[in-house]
């Protein structure tokens, strides 16, 4: 099995594909939900890459589930690309601030 693992739909697994990333394309956040959870206790991967729009239609107990994972694999939430206008700065507030304890602004 891969180290890293892709659960996206549409346009981003077509990227992420491209880039050399395996993708396990999910439809639906059910599949998607369910997908991590065996990832979460299999430990296949060591980098979970999950497509952004599911993390806010994730049920609530997953989410908390999420919120408490420690250790591998890693995961990480990656963003449409075929959005145009990406609040740059937002994102990485949101992202990076909460792991290091510092905002980052790019100019």
């Amino acid at each position: 099995m891969p180290n890293v693992i892709a659960l996206t739909h549409g346009q981003t697994s077509l990227q992420l594909s491209l880039a050399g990333v395996f993708v396990e394309e999910t439809s639906k956040v059910e599949d998607a939900e369910k997908r991590l959870g065996q990832l979460l206790e299999s430990r296949e991967a060591r980098v979970v890459i999950v497509q952004e729009e599911y993390r806010a239609q994730f049920t609530e107990w997953f989410s908390e589930r999420l919120r408490r994972h420690k250790g591998l694999p890693l995961i990480v939430y990656c963003p449409a690309f075929d959005q145009e206008d990406s609040n740059v700065d937002a994102y990485l507030t949101a992202v990076l601030k909460p792991a290091i304890g510092y905002e980052i602004r790019l100019e």
